[in-house]
């Protein structure tokens, strides 16, 4: 299998399948998220006003985090395929919670 896991805590949360096509209206609202991501974030606190391609991304793992704890299927499928394009060889997210403080891996093959 060609799958992005998504661990948290060190047990595996969810799997996406790296191989799935996207359709144009897909496509377009990934564009549309960097659009509005280029535009500055925040993460855990702090303001970014250029965010790079692996704070967009951890970005992106914080939002689908919290759309695991909600069992928000749609933000989660979004939230994987935005990595999985932007991040072609992540096969794995870990994030661990420590108290009030979360730290993210993106583990990558390569």
């Amino acid at each position: 299998m060609n799958n992005l896991t998504i661990f948290v805590n060190n047990q595996p949360v969810f799997e996406y399948d790296r191989e799935t096509t996207l359709a144009e209206d897909k496509r377009t609202f990934l564009e549309n998220m960097d659009s509005d991501m280029s535009r500055g974030i925040k993460i855990q606190g702090e303001l970014i006003s250029e965010p790079d391609t692996q704070q967009r991304a951890k970005f992106m793992v914080l939002n689908m985090i919290k759309a695991i704890q909600q069992d928000n299927q749609a933000v989660i499928q979004a939230s994987c395929a935005y990595l999985v394009n932007r991040l072609p060889d992540l096969v794995e997210v870990q994030v661990n919670e420590e108290g009030s403080k979360i730290n993210i891996e993106l583990v990558e093959d390569n």
